[in-house]
Parts: C-alpha cells; structure tokens; sequence
C-alpha cells in the first residue's frame, strides 16, 4: 500500500478531496454567502479562484498549500456540458447556469476564473452527428468546419456572459489531451450521461460507435492540439486569457503521459485525479499567481 510521510497511507486521504469537491461547489451556490467569508479567508493564506467547467474541472478543483498560501476553487460543474450548446437550447441546459455562475464570480474583485469546455464536443458530440448523419469514415475537413462552429459559439457565448472590461481575470481553458485508447473506441465506449444530453435516441450506441471510423490516439491527440490552438486565437482576440492544458500532460512519445492516466488507463476519457495531482498542482498555482 503506498504510504504518505508519518506512514498514513494514501486511501485514508482519498475521503478528504470528495469532501473538499463538495465543499468547493457549495462555496459556488450564492446562498453559501461566501462574498462576506472571503476577506477573512484570504487573509488566513486563501488563494480563492473560480473555476466553471464541466467534469474535467473536476482535476483543476485541488486541496494545495505552498507555505502560508492554500487553494480555495469556486467550482461550478456542468457535467456533460458542451462548448457549442451554452448559448443555445440544449438538453442540459447549461447555458443558463455557466451565465449566472460567470456573473457572480465576476462581482468577486480580483477573483481569477478558469473556463473549461470544450472536450465532450471534440470525443463526443462530432462522433454523434455523425452517426446521425451517417458519416462512417472520418474526414478531416468535415471535422475543422465543425470546431470551427463550435468555437464560434464558445466564444460568441463567452462575449455575451463577460464584459470586455473583465475578461482579463477569466482563464480559457483548452482541452486536455485524449485519454481514451483505441481499443476503447473499437469497443464502442460510451459515457451513460453523455449519451443521455448529447446521443442520438433509439439506437445500439454502442455498436454504433464500433463501427464509426475513429482517428488513433496520435491523430486525435494532434486534433485536440488544433482546436486548442484555434481557441487561443478565438480568446484571445476577445481579450480573455488563454491556458494550454494540452501540452503540459504529455509524455515524450507526444501522446497523453501514461503516468497520469492511473489504473483506468484508456478506458476513462478522463486524466486519472490523483495520478495528475503534482502536475495539476503546478499548473493551478502557475495560472493564478
């Protein structure tokens, strides 16, 4: 059993960041009343910053020190949320949610936020309208006119929720680098709660996704390069910051670094939470200081 120092071992802390994650997303409801709680908290060595993301969020909201300092995240989930639906009418309805979660981290002065979406409409959404549309083999083209509208959105949403004035203090995130192996995708691999908001209704989605033409891990790790590169342009030229959370987590083959894809390795589309921790870290406390 892995072991902390003083010999505790690891499991014992596990039950401390569900706490803390619960704790983080309360702090995110207006009638936790946190505004009022802040000053003191900050002057205890809180480093409070809001984070609004659907589950990938989930690796960027940390318990951390560094000396006096400690993290505070103000997380927002939106599980399952898509980068192209906020503004829209979609079925998780989101939008509405992310818009009023934006407003009140930014009446919070100072407050820095991170922005993460974008993810599920890349592995997911793409493959499910073209199931739809019944585009078996996959085409490259097709798929730089679909982030291109769905960049598009993101950002025409973004504008809309944040006035020009403060997007200085939010953060847009990129999509982290794929996970999930081809055999998964072979497989048919499919996220229960994806399907139900994004999915195409009435049909063996899995055997579906079988036999969907889908790139291999290389070429879909340069696809999420692409759309983070075309997000930084389209965030930037709005005046947000931009965050590149693609190339910080490879290892040297360029491809996703298997130390940070813990026990469900290329069977979760998700990076693994405490395999990430360390580097996820370094990455919070660089992005907020």
């Amino acid at each position: 059993m892995t072991r902390l120092a003083g010999g505790c071992p690891l499991p014992a802390f596990r039950p401390l960041d569900g706490a803390w994650a619960e704790l983080c997303r309360a702090a995110a409801d207006p009638a936790s009343r946190l505004e009022g709680r802040l000053p003191a908290l900050i002057a205890s060595g809180a480093r409070p910053y809001g984070l609004v993301a659907d589950s990938h969020g989930r690796l960027l909201c940390r318990r951390g020190r560094r000396g006096a300092a400690w993290l505070l995240p103000i997380w927002s989930l939106e599980t399952g949320a898509s980068a192209r639906g906020l503004g829209g009418e979609g079925r998780s309805g989101a939008g509405p949610r992310v818009r009023a979660a934006l407003a009140r981290l930014l009446a919070i002065e100072g407050l820095p936020i991170l922005v993460k979406f974008g993810q599920v409409d890349i592995e997911f959404v793409h493959p499910f309208k073209r199931l739809a549309a019944g585009a078996l083999a996959f085409d490259e083209a097709e798929f730089d006119a679909f982030l291109d509208e769905t960049i598009g959105r993101y950002a025409s949403f973004l504008t809309g929720a944040v006035p020009m004035e403060l997007r200085a203090r939010v953060r847009v995130t990129s999509p982290f680098p794929p996970v999930l192996s081809d055999a998964a995708w072979r497989a048919g691999y499919i996220n229960a709660h994806i399907v139900d908001q994004h999915g195409p209704a009435g049909a063996d989605l899995a055997a579906a996704l079988a036999g969907l033409e889908i790139p291999d891990l290389a070429r879909r790790t340069a696809l999420h390069r692409r759309a983070g590169e075309r997000l930084r342009q389209a965030a930037e030229a709005e005046g947000f910051a931009f965050v590149d959370d693609l190339s910080p987590f490879l290892g040297t083959d360029g491809l996703v670094d298997p130390a940070l894809a813990g026990p469900a390795a290329g069977h979760d589309h998700h990076l693994d939470f405490r395999a990430s921790r360390r580097v996820m870290l370094d990455r919070i406390w660089s992005i907020i200081d």
